[in-house]
């Protein structure tokens, strides 16, 4: 690790449905790194995120919550296993379980979930939600 930190204010009370204790210390760590473009510290914080299913679930949670609040809904290549689109097959597999409210089977996807297929959800969130927090506010009624 560096000499440095990155933080992302998160709320620090949230838990899952199901109430496992989501890490969001970690987690906003992770965001401000990847926000931030230090790719050292959003290296060695993916690593500790992916050991950690429901705070990987939250990670991916956001960014779904993030595009829907951004386009009205997710695509369909965020979740349908046949569509084109560069989200991983892990992401929609995650995206497609929380469809409708079903945060808690969302949750249980990512705790079945071996960490290499965590990490691929993980690293597609990770760009998804970066790119809606950097978007200026406003710009989608801009550009109409």
């Amino acid at each position: 690790m560096t000499d440095h930190q990155h933080d992302f204010p998160i709320p620090s009370d949230y838990q899952d449905p199901a109430g496992r204790p989501v890490d969001m210390e970690l987690l906003g760590a992770f965001i401000g790194a990847a926000y931030d473009g230090c790719t050292t510290c959003q290296d060695a914080e993916m690593t500790r995120l992916v050991t950690d299913p429901a705070t990987t679930a939250r990670l991916v949670e956001l960014a779904c919550v993030a595009i829907q609040a951004s386009l009205g809904g997710l695509p369909r290549n965020m979740t349908d296993r046949k569509a084109p689109g560069m989200t991983s097959q892990s992401f929609r597999a995650l995206a497609r379980a929380g469809l409708d409210g079903r945060n808690d089977a969302m949750f249980q996807a990512c705790a079945a979930m071996g960490v290499p297929r965590r990490r691929e959800a993980a690293n597609d969130a990770a760009d998804l939600l970066v790119g809606q927090i950097a978007m200026p506010l406003g710009s989608a009624e801009t550009d109409r």
